[in-house]
């Protein structure tokens, strides 16, 4: 493998090993690009009654703004 005009790798066993690596990679990673869809989703299917206007954990309390409709 050459990159740069450098020589970085010359076994081709050792190349097609870290092809074979990435190619894994990236796929693992492709799920996580749907994940904001699947959020909203989720967001949805709660079918909450009315959304929540103040929300409060602990010590903790979060005003929320007034929100369009998620449907």
């Amino acid at each position: 493998m050459v990159m740069g005009g450098m020589v970085l790798e010359t076994n081709m066993n050792e190349i097609v090993t870290q092809i074979d690596a990435q190619n894994k990679l990236e796929k693992s990673e492709a799920g996580l690009a749907g994940a904001p869809a699947r959020a909203v989703s989720a967001v949805k299917n709660m079918n909450l009654p009315e959304i929540p206007r103040n929300i409060n954990i602990g010590d903790i309390s979060i005003k929320v703004p007034n929100l369009p409709s998620f449907k």
